[in-house]
C-alpha cells in the first residue's frame, strides 16, 4: 500500500512562512551585527568561521560608511483632471421618457379613481337621505 501524498500548502501559507523565515532571518543577521559593533563579544560558534577568520587579524577599523547623497526630486505632475460624465445615449434617454410617462399617467389614473369614487358616495348618501320609502 503506497502512502498517500502529503497536500500542498496553499499558496497564502506559503507565502506566510516564506515572510516569517525571513523576518527571522534578518532579525538574527541585525542583533549579530548590532552586536558587534556595538563592541559585545559575540560566541564564536555564533560567527560563521570566514569571519572569524577575518575577525581575528589585526586590521584597523573599517571607515565608517560615505554620507548619504541627496537626491534630487523629480517635480510631481498634477493630478489628472476629474473623469468627464458620460452622457445617455438615445436609446436610455428614450426609455426614461417613457418611464416618466408611465408614473404619471399612473398618478393621474389613481387620483380620476380617487375623485370618481368620492362622487359615487357623495351621490348615493344624497339619495339615500332623499329617498322616501314607497308604500
Amino acid at each position: 500500500m503506497a502512502p498517500r501524498p502529503r497536500p500542498r500548502p496553499s499558496a497564502p501559507a506559503r507565502a506566510a512562512t516564506l515572510t516569517l523565515l525571513l523576518l527571522l532571518a534578518s532579525a538574527s543577521l541585525s542583533s549579530s551585527s548590532s552586536a558587534a559593533a556595538a563592541g559585545v563579544p559575540t560566541p564564536l560558534s555564533a560567527v560563521p568561521a570566514t569571519q572569524r577568520q577575518v575577525a581575528s587579524t589585526s586590521d584597523p577599523p573599517a571607515s565608517p560608511p560615505p554620507p548619504a547623497r541627496r537626491h534630487r526630486h523629480r517635480r510631481h505632475r498634477p493630478p489628472p483632471p476629474p473623469p468627464r460624465r458620460r452622457r445617455l445615449n438615445f436609446g436610455e434617454r428614450l426609455g426614461i421618457a417613457f418611464a416618466g410617462v408611465a408614473v404619471a399617467m399612473q398618478v393621474f389614473l389613481g387620483a380620476f379613481l380617487a375623485l370618481r369614487a368620492w362622487q359615487l358616495r357623495r351621490l348615493d348618501r344624497a339619495e339615500v337621505s332623499s329617498s322616501t320609502p314607497l308604500t
